[in-house]
């Protein structure tokens, strides 16, 4: 018995129908969450590494003391809204592209008569890479933006009253190449991680089904 492969249609006996609304709605959510927790730290180190030379020998907790005396709870989220407001689609374009990416990806490699693991890690693996590039096309200027915010005020760095302020800004200044700053970059850094990962999944998935198989009825 093959591995059932989640898709957005059910393509075989094999596969299993899924629910979009529930897959958008959890995985936005779970990404949400981890954003929520995590976001302080990126937020320090954001702020630790554009420092001045006099502010640079300060230690993450200095930072942090420094950010909730002038700022209290809010310090450790500036710009977290726009994050926040710009993650969500770019992770359901991510998804969504990732989805339709794998069914034409498993149709590619399947001439090729390769073992079941095999494809699953090819097939995922170019997917993940190619969502990452996508996706990339929304995230890159919340990305530039939402790391202005972080640092605003902060030794020497300008201030802004929000996210469209520093849209507005830096179109005026440097045209909508001001959003793309680091664009290739973070492609290069993305999307072979991402590739890997998926890879990884859908190989892993495969093998621990069959493990399975081979324990409960063999």
């Amino acid at each position: 018995m093959a591995a059932p492969e989640i898709n957005w249609d059910s393509l075989a006996v094999c596969f299993c129908r899924l629910d979009i609304m529930k897959f958008y709605v959890g995985g936005a959510g779970l990404f949400s969450g981890v954003t929520v927790l995590l976001y302080p730290v990126s937020v320090v180190k954001t702020r630790m590494q554009v420092a001045s030379k006099d502010t640079a020998e300060r230690s993450g907790s200095s930072v942090v003391k420094g950010l909730l005396k002038k700022d209290g709870i809010r310090g450790l989220y500036k710009g977290f809204a726009t994050v926040l407001a710009g993650t969500i689609p770019a992770r359901i374009v991510f998804l969504t592209f990732l989805e339709t990416t794998k069914e034409a990806s498993f149709k590619m490699v399947k001439p090729f008569k390769l073992s079941e693991t095999s494809q699953a890690a090819i097939a995922n693996g170019i997917a993940g890479m190619l969502s990452a590039v996508v996706s990339q096309v929304v995230y890159t200027p919340i990305d530039v933006i939402s790391q202005k915010l972080m640092v605003q005020g902060y030794s020497g760095h300008a201030q802004y009253s929000g996210g469209l302020d520093v849209a507005r800004k830096l179109i005026r200044s440097e045209g909508f190449r001001g959003l793309y700053r680091g664009f290739t970059l973070s492609v290069i850094t993305y999307s072979p991680s991402s590739a890997v990962w998926w890879a990884t999944y859908g190989s892993s998935q495969r093998f621990l089904w069959r493990s399975l198989l081979y324990y409960f009825f063999l």
